[in-house]
């Protein structure tokens, strides 16, 4: 397995890992979370996909800019204690009746990566999409990004295409690899 890391997220992570137990707690973000998971998901993102980009690049990836990302809109969820969040998960606001939703991005804590979070998010975000009649979910994840292009092919992801793509944070035009997930509905809800 390769491991992506940034200095910039190093340093600011901490060398202390996180303790999840079993039963991720994953939960809507409100209004006055989105500073905190603005932070979490800076550092995620300077261990992660960060690592993929230009130098110049890399520094405009601040927590101002996600948390101008989590004003937009769509469902935002986050794991873990609303004070010290574990990760998050944001989808773009789908209009009434569409059928694919598009995911904006997945940001685990640096200390707790490996623990299952992004998976439990993940699947949460999918349970609520469906319920909400949405039947498929796409995501662009920056090409070169293993350990995100693994969780999403654990998952059920399919690759759909791959090529330069509108990166969501920053704003620019960087490779991306496009994959999606046929969303199952939850017919015993359905038939209640």
């Amino acid at each position: 397995m390769v491991k992506l890391f940034h200095p910039a997220a190093l340093a600011g992570a901490g060398n202390s890992a996180v303790s999840v137990p079993a039963g991720i707690p994953v939960r809507p973000a409100k209004p006055r979370d989105h500073a905190a998971l603005a932070v979490l998901a800076a550092a995620s993102f300077a261990q992660g996909a960060a690592a993929l980009l230009p130098a110049g690049l890399r520094a405009r990836a601040d927590a101002a800019r996600f948390e101008e990302l989590f004003a937009t809109g769509g469902p935002l969820l986050l794991a873990g204690p609303r004070a010290l969040p574990w990760g998050c998960i944001l989808a773009e606001a789908a209009p009434p009746g569409a059928a694919t939703a598009r995911l904006t991005g997945l940001w685990v804590a640096p200390a707790a990566t490996g623990q299952g979070i992004g998976s439990a998010l993940l699947a949460a975000l999918e349970a609520a999409l469906a319920s909400d009649g949405v039947t498929a979910l796409r995501v662009r994840v920056p090409s070169g990004h293993l350990r995100a292009l693994g969780l999403f092919r654990r998952r059920g992801y399919e690759l759909q295409a791959a090529g330069r793509r509108a990166e969501p944070v920053l704003g620019v035009t960087l490779p991306h690899s496009v994959l999606a997930k046929a969303l199952a509905r939850d017919l015993d809800r359905d038939a209640a």
